[in-house]
């Protein structure tokens, strides 16, 4: 059985049914892009080796995707690194599977080098740019998703999915319970966020809530004016007849109005998440109260991310140590 073959039995008869669509739609990617039309997956099962599964993912590090598939975009280009160790990881637990089944004795995709993620460069607000946008903003209709964005470190789908059953405002705080992704061509309200740690509450001012509370008001103007108004999961931010945001739209407004305003051309939406934990960071608040409100898995992640911020923060506190210490 070549490795093509072998890979969509596995995929389809053992993880397909347990994966939300946009999850299988990336997987689906991997597998019929890049795996199956490659050389290695052309070969007997039985017959790859480690030097070949290891030739394979270089291949796609250094050079890219070198099959020729009408409309693929990455056809010639380096795939990112991220996306290597995606397709690695499909491939040990396929060739694992194999091996249970007993068509290989061996999983030669485990010998091969794991791909290194680099960390990214983070590009955040500065202060004086926040300001900036804030201010330019003042009158949009999702003003106040930008505030909840640069002062509560949510992700996109985060804020597009809070609805009012999760913003406490006499407990000064908003719920973060529920995610808005894309399905296809279609936003959906997803009930759990990205990891286990995404549950969790967020602080909110009372210049925030003073804001949210007149979103409310409008949102109930904007119902009676509107005998199609339809808001079913109750969302704070709705189009103007009650439907959800659509998040790839979202963004590409908020690039739009940077664009327009002379921001810098590497700002983007999640830069304000990059941002809010660059500040906190700055103001000196620990990492693992950072972690435990952004909603990362490990308090690592965020020293990766932001690096070069913790160690400015660091010489911040040596600094104050040794004036505190000598004088």
């Amino acid at each position: 059985m070549k490795v093509k073959e072998y890979i969509d039995y596995w995929y389809y008869t053992y993880i397909f049914a347990n994966q939300s669509p946009s999850t299988a739609a990336v997987n689906q990617s991997h597998i019929n892009v890049h795996i199956k039309p490659s050389k290695l997956g052309d070969m007997e099962i039985s017959q790859v080796t480690m030097r070949d599964a290891q030739e394979f993912l270089t291949e796609l590090l250094i050079h890219g995707n070198k099959c020729k598939i009408p409309s693929i975009n990455s056809y010639g280009k380096p795939l990112s690194h991220w996306t290597v160790r995606k397709i690695r990881q499909i491939l040990i637990k396929a060739f694992a599977f194999a091996v249970k089944e007993n068509i290989i004795s061996t999983n030669p995709i485990l010998d091969t080098v794991p791909v290194v993620i680099q960390p990214s460069t983070v590009h955040p607000f500065t202060l004086e740019e926040q300001r900036r946008f804030l201010k330019i903003t003042r009158k949009h209709r999702f003003y106040v998703a930008y505030e909840l964005y640069f002062f509560c470190g949510c992700r996109r789908g985060e804020i597009l999915g809070l609805s009012w059953d999760n913003v406490h405002f006499s407990k000064d705080y908003i719920y973060i319970s529920q995610t808005l992704i894309m399905e296809g061509t279609a936003p959906v309200l997803k009930p759990r966020g990205k990891t286990k740690n995404a549950f969790r509450t967020i602080p909110i001012p009372d210049e925030i809530k003073r804001d949210l509370h007149a979103v409310k008001r409008r949102q109930i103007a904007e119902r009676e004016e509107n005998d199609n108004w339809n808001n079913p999961h109750n969302l704070v931010f709705t189009q103007k007849d009650g439907s959800p945001v659509n998040p790839a739209s979202f963004s590409r407004n908020f690039k739009q109005l940077l664009k327009r305003h002379g921001f810098p051309t590497d700002l983007h939406l999640h830069c304000t998440r990059h941002s809010w934990a660059t500040n906190l960071v700055q103001l000196g608040i620990p990492l693992s109260d950072i972690q435990a409100m952004g909603g990362w898995s490990r308090p690592d992640i965020l020293l990766q991310i932001y690096s070069q911020s913790v160690r400015q923060s660091h010489k911040k506190a040596i600094r104050k140590l040794y004036k505190a210490c000598t004088t």
